[in-house]
């Protein structure tokens, strides 16, 4: 079978059945195990969380092609279809997502990503695997900058707290909450999930770090007001965690501050 009559096949399928996405991906996996060309089929999302799902929540899926970026293009999907494809070759995937890559944003795709078809004897599911946490220097260097950043953002804010200019206050706490999520899960060597199943990752896999139980209730309050003190739960949640695991130069980096972030002294202008 060609990657054109692959296509052809693939686009039938998905008119077919756009009101049913599993019996549509059914028809997918059934066609990619047919096609030479194909090695693997990844599902992530929704459907692979398990979390936020309807009878209408699509399907989305990485094909996996041991060939040209021509051969790929034979399966994808519009976006709005029962099953939404992300084409990729063998050697693009490998990548796909990691330090460095175009697409290293994506990384919270594999956190609870589900192999469905491989058919290079665990080669696809080895490289899924590698992607669902941090790497130990990975985790490291992403500590150091989301800290930075996240100290940077509550330093802000506090100080237009302080200053009375509230807006620009409010606009840099929520600032602080990406940066606050990365740092806390990398710590852990683990991937920040996309906002819309944090709540459903840390349900399922709870963060070990003490000091973590109250995450979901300072990121709250970053992002409806934050106060003085709210801002600096914040910066204490992130402190003592950081420092046990090797990082207080980066928050002693915010000297003479540090002891105004934790709330211990006025601030001293100069």
């Amino acid at each position: 079978m060609g990657p054109e009559s692959v296509g052809d096949d693939l686009a039938f399928a998905v008119k077919d059945a756009p009101t049913d996405p599993l019996e549509a991906y059914v028809r997918l996996l059934v066609r990619a195990a047919e096609e030479p060309a194909v090695v693997g089929v990844v599902a992530f999302g929704s459907r692979a969380v398990g979390a936020d799902i309807t009878a209408q929540s699509d399907v989305d899926c990485f094909v996996v092609v041991d060939g040209s970026d021509e051969e790929t293009r034979a399966w994808s999907t519009p976006h709005g279809a029962s099953v939404e494809v992300w084409p990729v070759t063998l050697d693009a995937f490998r990548s796909h997502a990691l330090p460095g890559d175009e697409f290293a944003w994506n990384r919270p795709s594999f956190i609870r990503a589900r192999v469905d078809l491989d058919k290079l004897d665990g080669e696809v599911a080895a490289i899924v695997d590698a992607k669902r946490r941090l790497a130990p220097d990975e985790g490291r260097a992403l500590v150091d900058a989301a800290l930075d950043d996240a100290i940077n953002s509550i330093y802000r804010a506090l100080k237009s707290v302080e200053a009375g200019r509230l807006a620009a206050a409010r606009l840099d706490a929520v600032e602080a909450i990406g940066p606050l999520l990365t740092t806390a899960f990398a710590l852990e060597s683990r991937v920040r999930p996309w906002n819309r199943w944090l709540e459903h990752e840390l349900a399922e896999d709870p963060l070990r770090t003490t000091e973590f139980a109250g995450l979901l209730d300072v990121v709250a309050g970053l992002a409806g007001g934050a106060t003085a003190d709210q801002l600096r739960d914040a910066f204490r949640l992130l402190e003592g965690p950081a420092r046990s695991a090797g990082h207080g130069p980066i928050v002693d980096g915010w000297e003479p501050d540090v002891a105004w972030l934790r709330g211990e002294r006025a601030y001293r202008e100069g």
